[in-house]
């Protein structure tokens, strides 16, 4: 399945999965704060206060660095009572201002299900505190009819009651300390029904799933203003399809997959049905989740796709303190997750203003995305081609317009070039498009990198002006000839020009 002969596919799925109108342009997906572009680590071994530190430590301790950590399930007494469990993290304030002190945020885990009958054997507590509640007001789905889900048995929140989406927000604000800007939001719905019955009828559970995910969107957006966010699935084969609204998403995660080069391949295509839809922030989850565990070949190769999607998202169940940790596969796999790390990192500037433009003006991070090829452009102005297989032996063939200069080397080829190479473990296909700027940081400071062309060229890029979604803007006007170029900004901020030649 390709994109590169139209948009009819990417309109479809754009429209299927927005809400109902006659508007069948692409959404307008939200500002995502610049510090959920970075790295977010996790871990779905141990779970506890004590885990979570050894985590983020491991990462700064060697100098990789981490923007954000997900405290997954289990951290309550119960699901969902948002009453942190004592016996797992004893002290949680102090847990969050140790990760604040390191400008690392945290995401708690949540889903909009509350149990009664049975819990799984990582939370062994079995009636959620808020559950009696819950039924008694009418709060929730299927007339308070229990369901079994993955995490166990009872019943899902009503989150098309405006009064039930009140009373929620007053259970989530019980752990919205400082040090939390944000959720991952998991799904529990799709094990409630093909259809569910909620307060405005009988509805599809594809037509359900938005109200709970636009809900957390807008909690979040609430409590903390220009920071908060939300990890949430956009399009995914758990479900067959959609689940947030496109406008209404922080950063997509598919999630669930394997750490090996088939889980690689089954992520890839989840990600890049996401950006069709018209999803802008698509992040991928470094490693897999579950099964296998990766290989130190399939760790570089995940970390490589994923430094060129929205965010960088490692941890799950599968070896989060073996396979997924960079050093764990030796001190070259180190270095080169740190290469990739830092690439990514300088590249936030450019992933940032392609996102503000989209919100503007409809659009997505990842473009012409090519399913046969595994390739995309990043933005307007990149090229990358995932590597999926051991050998790094690929073939690929650069986008047709205009010319592209290889990241690495520097060598230009025409539009529609064909490239056929053998890749080491550090290197991965990148290349820039020649009449273009990108924006990086590098040591803080904000730089222009100018791949000049044969014709004057003028843009304009929204900076990030903190870790939040405030921007400023800076204009460029180059002249190649003459080797000139001029940049004004709405900001004092240093911004530097630098020619790629």
């Amino acid at each position: 399945m390709k994109m590169r002969q139209g948009g009819l596919l990417l309109l479809c799925l754009a429209v299927a999965c927005s809400r109902q109108t006659d508007d069948v342009s692409l959404p307008h997906p939200p500002i995502t704060p610049a510090w959920a572009l970075g790295q977010i680590v996790w871990e779905d071994e141990f779970n506890t206060q004590e885990s979570a530190i050894r985590l983020v430590d491991g990462y700064l301790q060697r100098e990789i660095p981490v923007s954000g950590i997900i405290i997954d399930s289990p951290w309550a007494t119960s699901y969902n009572d948002f009453h942190w469990d004592p016996a797992r993290y004893p002290v949680p304030q102090e847990m969050l201002d140790y990760f604040r002190g390191k400008d690392v945020h945290t995401l708690l885990w949540l889903t909009g299900c509350m149990n009664h009958s049975e819990s799984d054997e990582d939370c062994p507590v079995v009636e959620s505190s808020n559950y009696q509640e819950a039924v008694s007001q009418g709060f929730v789905i299927n007339d308070g009819e229990e369901s079994h889900w993955w995490k166990g048995a009872g019943v899902h929140l009503d989150f098309t009651n405006p009064d039930a989406v009140q009373w929620w927000y007053g259970q989530v604000d019980k752990v919205m300390a400082p040090g939390v800007d944000g959720f991952k939001v998991d799904q529990g719905e799709i094990n409630f029904g093909d259809s569910v019955r909620t307060s405005i009828g009988l509805l599809s559970n594809h037509q359900f799933r938005p109200y709970y995910y636009d809900a957390m969107f807008d909690y979040v957006n609430d409590r903390r203003p220009g920071m908060g966010m939300i990890l949430a699935r956009p399009w995914s084969f758990q479900g067959e399809g959609c689940f947030s609204h496109p406008e209404k998403l922080s950063v997509g995660w598919c999630g669930d997959f394997v750490g090996d080069w088939s889980g690689l391949k089954f992520q890839l295509e989840n990600v890049y049905r996401s950006a069709m839809a018209g999803y802008g922030a698509c992040g991928t989850e470094v490693g897999g989740f579950m099964g296998a565990s990766p290989s130190k070949e399939q760790l570089i190769r995940y970390a490589q796709f994923a430094a060129m999607t929205a965010s960088m998202i490692n941890g799950g169940y599968n070896g989060p303190f073996s396979g997924h940790l960079a050093w764990w596969h030796g001190p070259d796999a180190e270095e080169i997750y740190r290469q990739i790390v830092n690439l990514h990192y300088s590249l936030i500037p450019y992933i940032f203003s392609t996102l503000v433009e989209a919100h503007l003006h409809g659009g997505t991070l990842l473009q012409n995305v090519d399913l046969e090829e595994e390739s995309h452009l990043l933005g307007p102005d990149l090229f990358t081609k995932a590597i999926t297989s051991e050998s790094g032996d690929v073939s690929f063939r650069l986008p047709a317009e205009g010319e592209w200069v290889d990241w690495n080397t520097g060598e230009t080829f025409p539009g529609g070039t064909t490239i056929h190479r053998q890749y080491g473990l550090d290197e991965f296909p990148l290349f820039v498009r020649k009449g273009s700027v990108i924006p990086l940081k590098e040591n803080g400071q904000f730089v222009l990198l100018i791949t000049p062309g044969d014709k004057p060229l003028k843009a304009t890029f929204h900076l990030p002006a903190g870790e939040g979604t405030d921007y400023f803007d800076c204009t460029v006007s180059v002249r190649p000839k003459a080797r000139k170029a001029r940049v004004k900004c709405d900001s004092t901020l240093p911004v530097t020009l630098r020619w790629n030649e």
